[in-house]
This record gives C-alpha cells, structure tokens and sequence, in this order.
C-alpha cells in the first residue's frame, strides 16, 4: 500500500480532487458558465469552490479549534443559512433564460462567484470530508506546533486548492471543446436541472439543520 503520510502536496491534490468531483450545483454552474460566458468566467465560479475547499482544508490541516467548535455548535443554524442561500439561488437561475451568445442575461459573475463561496462555506459537511480524509491518509507533522508543521499544512492546503482547480479546468474544457453542439435548448434543460439541483441540496441542507 502507498504511504501517503508524508506526500502532502500530492495528497492535497488528490483530495481537491476528490472534494470537487461528486456531481452537484457547482459542477453545474461550472459548465453552464463556459457555455454562456466562456471558460475564463467558469473557471473564476470554479475558483471560488475552490477556495471554500481550501478555507475548510486549513481548519482541518492547521487545528484550528475555535472554528471546529463554532461549528459544532451552531451547525444546525450553519446548514439552515446555506439551505436558504442556495435556495434563493435556485429561484434566481430557474427564472434566467440564457442564451448562446447573449451572455448579459445572465447573473454577473463576480455576484455568482460570491454565492458560490457562500454555499461551500455554509456547508459543514465539508469540513467533516477534510478530517476524514486527513485522518484517513495519517499526515504526518501537520497542524501549528512547529514552523515544519506550518509548512507541511501549508502544502496540504495548497495541494488542496490546486486540485480542486484543476478538476475545474478539466470540466470546463471538456465542455468548451463540446460548446459547438449545444443549443439553446440544451441551455435551458441545463438551467433547469441545475436549478432543481440547488433547491435539492438546499431543502436537504435545511431539513439537516432542524433535524439536527
């Protein structure tokens, strides 16, 4: 079996991977924003997931306990805010008709992108995948109790965003090379499905935290 303890910056990568990869809204918004906006546009909503993925690989990687506890006590109201957000999301995308080549009905990118980091942050859930991976894997000399644990996390973390983005490029690219085949139609039923996907999550999201 590889050991994987002490490969902390392909190990990061590996779980930014697999961090981003599971099909769910952002995919989505990805891929519907190479279509309309082109893949510049993708790759910044992209990045912001990304982030999200980073910010939460940080809390798992550096040990920091204030933020581990807030979320453990007040995940309940966490997940509730991010339900609604995503909910309010999936309103504003539903009633959106974009169109091939009319990219200024869509929503700004700079306010999706926000969104985006928005949704990542408010999901707990995250955070709980980053320590068990981390746990899974056994980094070695991690967290803040030296200036080598520092920098050990520190390339976790990076390694994390790197791959996370680097999922975004892979799906924004493979949608660009299929751009010339899509219609307007193809967009539509995209929006939908991506709409009825964000009030999915956030319904679950919702439910989550009353329930919890």
């Amino acid at each position: 079996m590889i050991d994987l303890s002490n490969a902390y910056l392909p190990a990061g990568i590996g779980i930014g991977l697999a961090a981003a990869a599971p099909v769910g809204p952002i995919n989505l918004l990805v891929i519907q924003r190479t279509l309309t906006r082109g893949q510049p546009a993708a790759l910044l909503t992209g990045s912001a997931g990304a982030l999200g993925d980073a910010i939460f690989a940080a809390v798992a990687a550096f040990g920091l306990g204030a933020v581990r506890l807030l979320l453990a006590e007040h995940g309940g109201i966490i997940r509730i805010v991010g339900g609604l957000i995503m909910l309010v999301f999936a309103v504003v995308v539903w009633r959106a008709s974009p169109h091939i080549g009319e990219p200024e009905r869509e929503l700004p990118t700079p306010r999706l992108t926000a969104m985006v980091l928005g949704m990542t942050l408010t999901n707990p859930a995250t955070l709980f995948f980053f320590l068990g991976s981390f746990g899974a894997i056994g980094f070695d000399a991690i967290g803040h109790g030296s200036p080598q644990r520092l920098l050990n996390s520190a390339i976790v973390v990076g390694g994390v965003f790197g791959g996370s983005m680097l999922w975004w490029v892979v799906i924004s690219t493979a949608t660009r090379a299929l751009r010339e085949r899509v219609t307007d139609l193809h967009l539509l039923w995209l929006n939908r499905l991506t709409a009825a996907a964000l009030a999915a999550f956030g319904i679950a999201a919702i439910v989550a935290g009353i329930t919890r």
